[in-house]
């Protein structure tokens, strides 16, 4: 029974890329971005389904006649568009149509925002322990040096497939315990709030582009120096009192919203925050 299935199954692949074949031979330009083009329509049209795994590279490159070199070409700007992505050891998928999204006009968890949008998360605790930053984290952080935190890091997975890994830095002085201390659902949120006490007023972030390292590809599964974001935060509480410091990569089909609005007169709106200076200096 095996036998005829697999035959059956490579019969229908070639038969379905039959005109892929003629497009890439009659259309312009480099044979691989005529193999992005014709696969991305395939994907827009729905013939390649959301959330569905993509033919081999070996399959890929039997079906249009080239090289898996010039398949992989193709495949690395589809990863590069957020169309398809990697997983490491399992395959090329086709990005779903309902991508994660994050607000960033609002100051909530990860896993309470993506709930609230239909999205099952789950939390693995990577680490939580006591631990000295060093001086370069330190600095790029913006933290107390010589201060103890609690350090935190999380792998974050949506529908089952990793998503975001987050590193959290809380100082010890505002959350004696807190490395012993199992999180509310995950949630360093709401355990800060639920168990400690401590309200989160506000935050400010900054969001950059990076190429995953092995330790990130590997998390991520995805490919090293696949582009990531890297959202750097730290949050405040009563008083403009650091209570986070924290450092997030996300993988590929995550996207971050906000909104911007004009002010009444149609002039530009810049945005306010309360006055931070040597907020980075915790109570004694």
């Amino acid at each position: 029974m095996d036998g005829p299935r697999g035959h059956g199954r490579q019969d229908g692949l070639h038969a379905v890329f039959y005109l892929s074949i003629l497009v890439a031979v009659v259309s312009g330009g480099p044979v691989y971005q005529r193999i992005r083009r014709d696969l991305e329509e395939r994907i827009r049209d729905g013939a390649l389904a959301p959330g569905g795994r993509l033919p081999s590279e070996t399959e890929l490159s039997s079906s249009y006649g080239v090289t898996r070199m010039t398949v992989r070409q193709a495949i690395g700007r589809l990863v590069e568009d957020g169309l398809v992505v990697r997983r490491h050891g399992v395959g090329t998928f086709v990005a779903s149509n309902s991508r994660v999204r994050r607000s960033l006009n609002s100051l909530s968890g990860f896993a309470e925002e993506l709930r609230a949008d239909g999205k099952e998360t789950t939390t693995e605790v990577v680490a939580q322990a006591l631990e000295l930053p060093s001086a370069e984290l330190a600095e790029e952080l913006s933290m107390m040096p010589g201060e103890q935190y609690v350090r935190i890091e999380r792998l974050r997975s949506i529908d089952g497939h990793p998503t975001a890994v987050q590193e959290s830095w809380v100082p010890v002085r505002l959350c004696p315990g807190m490395d012993r201390v199992q999180l509310v659902d995950g949630s360093l949120y709401a355990t800060l709030r639920g168990t400690f006490g401590i309200s989160l007023v506000w935050a400010e972030q900054e969001i950059r582009a990076l190429a995953a390292t092995e330790r990130l590809a590997q998390q991520l599964q995805v490919d090293v120096a696949t582009p990531l974001l890297e959202v750097v935060r730290r949050t405040f509480g009563e008083g403009n009192v650091t209570v986070e410091h924290a450092r997030s990569w996300m993988g590929p089909g995550y996207t971050l919203l906000t909104t911007l609005r004009g002010s009444e007169d149609g002039g530009a709106v810049h945005g306010e925050r309360p006055d931070v200076e040597g907020t980075t200096a915790l109570p004694s």
